[in-house]
């Protein structure tokens, strides 16, 4: 089967994620494995079970629009085999932007971000304008990058914001079973994900079912690591700051 290389949504999920760890390297933060932390998220896992819900193919290209509340959470694992959870969601909107807020609860702890974000046409990555962003670190403090900064940031972060482009249209349908459910008819792509010296290459799944994103599934290419959509929600998202 044919595989498109093209940007679509679910570069966006790795290319925070990879953001957060490029952020903590830069800061010189290497935070040892929390033994409460790996009982909770080993816990977890072993709970996971497949879902019983099943989602028909879909009817179109059109991924759901943006709304406040919206969250999705993939289960990870790396490429040293640690698993970990990763949560996306609409915590609220200002002024036509939406605050969009990543968690990510591994064996160190929980980090979280947050952008402030006016996407304007979402078919037009470079008309996003990046308000504000926010860090938190594993110890639970929070860093406001300054206004100043603001134009370095919206350099660096419109690598993931072009990945909430999606074109669907002429991608082959295969499809998949995640702790979620199962997805008839998911979109298949081959996608790119790059944050300063960190860079990845996936197959990945999406359907339109699925608010966000749309990510289903996706699996490393270059470096070995799985996400899998374990629960997702159009409403009742609740922020980490």
């Amino acid at each position: 089967m044919t595989k498109s290389r093209v940007r679509v949504s679910s570069t966006f999920l790795r290319s925070v994620f990879l953001a957060l760890t490029f952020i903590a390297a830069l800061a010189g933060c290497g935070p040892s494995i929390d033994p409460a932390a790996k009982a909770d998220i080993d816990g977890r896992i072993a709970a996971l079970r497949a879902g019983p819900n099943a989602f028909p193919s879909p009817t179109g290209f059109e991924p759901m629009p943006f709304a406040a509340g919206q969250w999705t959470q993939y289960k990870m694992t790396d490429d040293k085999g640690q698993p970990s959870f990763f949560t996306q969601k609409i915590v609220g909107s200002d002024a036509g932007a939406f605050w969009i807020e990543t968690l990510h609860e591994a064996y160190t702890g929980k980090t979280a971000q947050r952008m402030l974000v006016a996407f304007g046409n979402r078919t037009d990555p470079s008309s996003a304008d990046i308000r504000a962003v926010q860090i938190k670190d594993h110890k639970g403090q929070v860093t406001e990058m300054p206004m100043g900064m603001m134009p370095l940031l919206q350099s660096t972060y419109r690598g993931a914001l072009a990945s909430l482009v999606i074109r669907w249209q002429g991608l082959p349908q295969e499809t998949q079973s995640v702790p979620a459910g199962r997805f008839d008819g998911c979109y298949k792509a081959r996608t790119e994900a790059q944050w300063g010296p960190y860079k990845t290459v996936s197959d990945s799944w999406s359907h339109p079912a699925v608010p966000l994103s749309g990510t289903v599934k996706s699996v490393g290419i270059d470096k070995p690591y799985t996400m899998e959509l374990v629960g997702f929600g159009t409403s009742g998202a609740m922020s980490e700051f």
